[in-house]
């Protein structure tokens, strides 16, 4: 029996009428609302269409500020030198593999991988359409990220590019990448780098290591079930390594299996007969001793972090290339320095009889309980940073407490306050109260707030000098009030403690009841130092490639903060606190003999303990805590158990060649006759009413006015 052509249609005996298509009648076609919907869909279409548009041509502009000479550089580890060139470690060492062709991976393990990751991978352009409106839409149904639609090309553009988050934007701009790499790259160049980069788990980067590590064999020797499981474990390293759960790792090969009999690799007999293979995996132990001796890793801290997290930010498309020389403005004798002085000296005071928290000692795991402290040491004419203690033990918290913690400053915000007011002509001779604050004194305060001082007594007239040098509460109000709370906000701000919005216009904030981070209340020191100038701190030196291209270089940023004459004044004051009778005396007693300033800080009930300093050259804060604020211990005053850290440091950094000189001294200061209550020169009434004193007086803060006041 033949069959009838195609197009031909056997005869019938009876033939059907075949009903018409419905039609839409003109009439309705005319109806203005319907063509008013049919224009709005119309236009609908049209605008989705050009936003589309301007949405891809957005993301390519973005993708093409990318480097795609960086696809194809294998990663390598960055090295982190101090400020000398001394080596202080390196940036993901660990993550760098051992490169091999194409030609010595096993066959089974690219068409694993092809059939697991990206089964469309030799048709697509870089975007599988297909799976992503797939996955897309399983998405939808689910309302969650149950699957994804990443090919191989857009994971290496992850991998290249450090590319992070699970947004729409990252999405997009990975695409727009993943079709450029696919302009310019091969399938068989994209496969190659990727199966060289890929995370295998447990520091295993590439094919290689992964195959040595896991089966202590070459990459090209894989077999079938051994080139499944690793293709497996790619969606979760270390959730499903061989090394941890082994289980899980042969669930995800039998898995691959089958995907690859579906994708037509292998028949469907191979993957059930392969379904049983057990892939003797090596201990983990020899593969850790393995990377011991041929990666170049260090040992993680709060140094290292922080420049892995600033060169991530300055170049994002380099994270996953590396091959960086990063020069920083440490100094690694300094810096042990420091972390050597606190330790010494918080395991004192957690060693004192009756003793009320947890020790460093006694840590066993969770997030740590015990005493903490933060230190900065910088560079007061050029803000850079010689040595940084973030906390004591890294491997507990990374949380970098001296960057990141916001604490009450305490006393150590009034120099600020005292220098503001000096720009706006009080002068350290003059007279103020020591009594309480009356209820209205302070007129655009709406609490009434009225604080004690520190040792509970209230006095009369005193200097101004003496508020900040016996760091009295009451005074210092008084102080900020001549200076008007919007200057000492102003203060706060140009010093880099904060911006004024965050601190908020309240009255307590004269005496330090606003937080500010260890590195930012250093900063603002070196002003005293340095004339009134603050440097921008930073850490970061230089950065330059694998080929010796310079890729950052640091210009200083300076500003005015304080005139000349009120950071002398200021100076001149935090200098006396140091001598006898100030609350930082015992400086002295601990043999600091070089000239310096400073000021200690106790906040309320001994939750906080700072001191910070400076001397001709450095400033250093100091800062001592527990991460949930409460008491230290009873007496844990700044000048007892913060200052002498301070102090160790300074010795040392003495001895390891770091000078300190006599302060400088303004271009020109004149001795003249203030009146005690106006600062103003002295008039007629003043000497009348024995209210003139003589006053040291620098040339930029010479008032210019006859004090009239009958006094």
């Amino acid at each position: 029996m033949t069959r009838p052509a195609r197009g031909s249609r056997k005869p019938t005996t009876r033939s059907r009428k075949r009903k018409p298509a419905p039609t839409v009648p003109r009439s309705l076609v005319r109806h203005p609302l319907v063509r008013l919907a049919i224009f709005i869909a119309l236009s609908g279409g049209c605008v989705a269409l050009i936003i589309a548009a301007m949405v891809l041509f957005n993301y390519d502009r973005l993708a093409a500020r990318y480097d795609l000479t960086a696809v194809d550089r294998m990663p390598l580890e960055s090295t982190v030198t101090d400020g000398t060139g001394a080596l202080i470690g390196y940036l993901h060492g660990e993550n760098v593999g051992s490169p091999v062709a194409l030609e010595k991976v096993s066959p089974h393990f690219l068409n694993a991988l092809v059939a697991r990751e990206d089964s469309r991978f030799y048709t697509h352009h870089g975007i599988d359409h297909r799976g992503l409106v797939r996955a897309w839409l399983r998405n939808f149904q689910e309302k969650r990220t149950v699957q994804g639609a990443s090919t191989l090309t857009m994971q290496l553009t992850r991998m290249t590019y450090g590319l992070t988050g699970r947004t729409m934007q990252r999405k997009l701009l990975e695409m727009a990448i993943a079709r450029r790499i696919e302009k310019n790259f091969s399938k068989e160049e994209i496969i190659a780098l990727y199966v060289n980069r890929i995370f295998l788990g447990t520091g295993m980067n590439g094919i290689e290591q992964a195959a040595q590590g896991y089966f202590g064999k070459p990459a090209s020797d894989l077999t079938l079930p051994e080139a499944a499981m690793l293709a497996g474990v790619i969606r979760a390293p270390n959730g499903f390594s061989p090394f941890r759960s082994y289980d899980a790792a042969r669930r995800e090969m039998r898995s691959t299996l089958h995907r690859m009999a579906d994708e037509g690799f292998i028949t469907e007999d191979e993957a059930s007969a392969m379904e049983t293979a057990r892939p003797e995996v090596l201990p983990q132990s020899r593969w850790m001793e393995m990377l011991r001796r041929h990666a170049k890793i260090s040992e993680q801290n709060h140094l290292l972090k922080m420049v892995d997290d600033e060169v991530g930010a300055m170049f994002p498309f380099l994270a996953g290339v590396g091959g960086l020389k990063v020069r920083t403005t440490f100094d690694i004798r300094l810096q042990s320095a420091a972390e050597e002085a606190v330790a010494r000296h918080l395991t004192a005071l957690e060693s004192q009889p009756g003793y009320p928290h947890p020790t460093l000692a006694d840590h066993f795991e969770g997030e740590p309980a015990y005493l903490q402290a933060a230190t900065v040491v910088m560079e007061n004419f050029t803000g850079a940073m010689r040595a940084v203690v973030g906390g004591r033990d890294f491997s507990h918290s990374a949380f970098n407490r001296a960057t990141q913690a916001q604490r009450p400053m305490g006393s150590i915000f009034k120099p600020l306050v005292y220098g503001a007011a000096f720009e706006r002509g009080l002068f350290p001779g003059m007279l103020v109260s020591d009594g309480a604050i009356e209820p209205g004194e302070i007129k655009w305060d709406k609490i009434g707030w009225s604080p004690a001082n520190s040792d509970g007594v209230f006095g009369g007239m005193l200097t101004v000098e003496t508020g900040l040098i016996k760091s009295r509460n009451t005074m210092t109000v008084r102080v900020g009030e001549w200076a008007g709370i919007e200057h000492v906000l102003a203060m706060m701000e140009h010093s880099g403690l904060g911006a004024p919005e965050r601190a908020g216009p309240t009255a307590p904030l004269y005496i330090g009841t606003v937080g500010a981070d260890v590195r930012g209340v250093t900063s603002g020191y070196t002003i005293f130092a340095t004339g009134g100038i603050r440097h921008e701190p930073y850490f970061i030196e230089s950065v330059t490639d694998r080929d010796g291209a310079v890729l950052y270089e640091h210009v200083d940023a300076n500003y005015r903060v304080l005139s000349p004459g009120a950071a002398w004044l200021t100076s001149n004051i935090l200098k006396k606190v140091l001598e006898e009778g100030g609350t930082a005396a015992s400086l002295r007693e601990l043999g600091f003999t070089a000239a310096a300033g400073g000021k200690t800080g106790t906040t309320n009930d001994f939750q906080d303990a700072w001191f910070v300093g400076y001397t001709s050259r450095l400033a250093g804060g100091v800062w001592i805590g527990l991460d949930q604020p409460g008491k230290i211990m009873e007496g844990a005053y700044g000048g007892r158990i913060a200052l002498p850290v301070w102090n160790d440091i300074m010795k040392e950094a003495e001895r390891i060649g770091y000078e300190f000189t006599d302060f400088a001294e303004p271009e020109e200061v004149i001795s003249m006759e203030l009146c005690r209550e106006t600062g103003l020169l002295a008039g007629e009434g003043c000497a009348a009413s024995r209210n003139v004193y003589v006053e040291q007086v620098p040339h930029d803060l010479i008032p210019r006015k006859f004090c009239k006041t009958a006094h």
